[in-house]
């Protein structure tokens, strides 16, 4: 079975590229018994607080249509923030050349957290440039945390 955040990406991805933009990660969770629908957008001159409200208009338009869903929920619109959290591919290929931290469920090259700049990501697999001028090529799937780094 397909996770939600899935779905709603799916469903709002070509809205949102639509519009100018290009939908990074949704998050569905649940917040002090609240279902909070989180879309982190992105483009090159960054957003501004009315592209977010417009977007979330947009956004919430398409899933009052189109989600079956029932139940209240929160729709929020932001930017991915300066430590995002990484957890899919497309992620890491949006931030190719940002720093990152990833830690590991298994030691790759003897390191169980490598830390450095974000290369190329290919089948699964991410190219890590380290601070001491090495390359980590690292699989996605033994990755536990992945977060960009300030």
């Amino acid at each position: 079975m397909q996770k939600r955040d899935e779905e709603l990406f799916e469903l709002c991805s070509d809205l949102v590229t639509g519009m100018g933009y290009e939908l990074v990660a949704v998050d569905d969770t649940v917040e002090h018994g609240r279902r909070v629908f989180r879309f982190y957008v992105d483009r090159p001159k960054g957003l501004v607080v009315d592209d977010c409200a417009s977007l979330s208009r947009e956004i919430e338009y398409l899933l009052d249509a189109e989600l079956d869903f029932d139940g209240p929920f929160v729709l929020e619109v932001s930017s991915p923030g300066l430590d995002h959290r990484l957890r899919h591919e497309r992620e890491y290929l949006h931030f190719v050349g940002r720093r990152a931290r990833l830690v590991l469920h298994e030691p790759v090259d003897g390191l169980s957290v490598v830390i450095g700049v974000l290369g190329s990501v290919e089948e699964g697999t991410v190219k890590i440039s380290t601070d001491d001028g090495s390359e980590v090529l690292v699989p996605l799937s033994i990755v536990s945390r992945a977060r960009l780094l300030l």
